[in-house]
């Protein structure tokens, strides 16, 4: 389909899709496997293919909010989903949990059962969640445990941030399971308050995107997403300038800000996106979300 060089083959055949199909084409989730986020899941893949050893290998993916991390962790998981064994068990290779926004033992077993689809009675005392959580965990050969947003260990008292990094620590040893942890970059002072938990767990930061050739190729693999009948050219200097400065060098913020864009322009008819459409929507950077409430 000469002309449309700039799109990629499902962006081409969404441009024939009415236009409600074609803004819901241009909504829809698409991967981007940009450098950082490649490097990601080959070090999830090590870590899961690791062999059992006294003291495992751990992992925390930090960065900051909306630059990728969960999504990263989606995709491995959806490399790797749950099946049944030859003799008819459930396999469930990766388990994806969210550490309590409150951290206590007793809900972080409830967290973990309710990723692990178990049912459970929320008043069952901790070793009886735990036994469970434990036992399943093994039953369905678990070999990859991410706890994501874990730097909510600092919304407690000292004695609980211990106690949690005490926990993780006998999860890892008592499992011989590696431990993929996940949060913004507060969670490096949670977990160097043990000195032996911090020497297991190796950093990966997913830092903000500079204006860079990185960068470019990341807009250009948007422009590949977006079906528009001519190239918006989000490569360019003028372009790339204005998104990054309103995306704040975050993935997700530039995601929000293209979607937006997109859909303005379809409704508008117009050919592409430019920097006219930018200027047309409402964005406010996630940083600047406390002035402007300020302002209200």
């Amino acid at each position: 389909m000469s002309g449309f060089d700039h799109l990629g083959v499902e962006a081409r055949t969404a441009l024939n899709l009415p236009l409600e199909e074609r803004i819901a084409y241009a909504l829809d989730d698409h991967w981007i496997g940009y450098s950082r986020a490649q490097q990601t899941l080959d070090t999830l893949s090590d870590l899961m293919n690791h062999p059992p050893t006294l003291r495992m290998p751990n992992l925390l993916v930090v960065g900051e909010s909306g630059n990728g991390k969960s999504t990263v962790i989606a995709r491995f998981r959806s490399r790797h989903p749950v099946h049944s064994t030859v003799e008819g068990h459930a396999s469930v290779p990766v388990v994806v949990m969210e550490m309590p926004s409150e951290p206590s033992e007793t809900r972080f077993w409830t967290e973990l059962l309710l990723a692990l689809s178990i049912a459970h009675r929320d008043t069952d005392p901790v070793q009886r969640k735990k036994n469970q959580a434990l036992s399943v965990l093994r039953y369905v050969h678990c070999r990859l445990l991410v706890i994501d947003e874990v730097h909510n260990v600092l919304f407690g008292h000292p004695r609980q941030q211990r106690h949690f990094l005490g926990l993780l620590k006998s999860l890892s040893n008592e499992l011989r399971l590696p431990i993929v942890t996940v949060g913004v970059r507060e969670a490096i002072r949670a977990l160097h308050t043990d000195t032996q938990l911090s020497s297991r767990f190796e950093v990966l930061g997913l830092p903000r995107w500079q204006i860079d050739r990185e960068f470019l190729r990341l807009l250009a693999s948007f422009e590949r997403l977006l079906p528009f009948p001519a190239p918006s050219n989000l490569a360019s200097r003028e372009m790339a300038i204005k998104l990054h400065g309103m995306c704040g060098g975050t993935i997700g913020g530039l995601s929000r800000i293209l979607k937006k864009a997109a859909v303005h322009a379809m409704r508008g008819g117009r050919e592409r996106i430019d920097t006219g459409t930018l200027d047309d929507i409402e964005w406010v950077r996630l940083a600047n979300y406390g002035r402007q409430a300020d302002a209200l």
